[in-house]
């Protein structure tokens, strides 16, 4: 929890909590990590990497639609725009 946490960058509660509500929607699978028992190994379940497909699928989807509608230069602005609201969301959650 605490290596996902610091990807993240989000608190291991947060990791915690975020975790505890894939497993009740059976998206993701808890167990101890075979060479480490203090470690939590997280697998996706097949509900879990159907979720992520269809994540991916949108993901592409909207890149597409942005390089169909967009210049190049107006990604730019909106790449920033995108970098900067998310570090105002980082520096209000510290």
């Amino acid at each position: 929890m605490g290596q996902l946490a610091k990807r993240l960058e989000v608190t291991k509660g947060a990791v915690t909590q975020l975790v505890s509500r894939l497993e009740k929607k059976h998206l993701v699978e808890r167990t101890r990590h075979p060479d480490d028992s203090r470690a939590i190994q997280l697998t996706l379940t097949e509900k879990g990497r159907e979720a992520f497909q269809i994540h991916e699928q949108r993901h592409h989807e909207f890149q597409n639609k942005l390089l169909e509608e967009l210049s190049p230069e107006e990604i730019a602005v909106f790449e920033k725009c995108v970098h900067t609201f998310t570090n105002v969301l980082k520096e209000h959650n510290t």
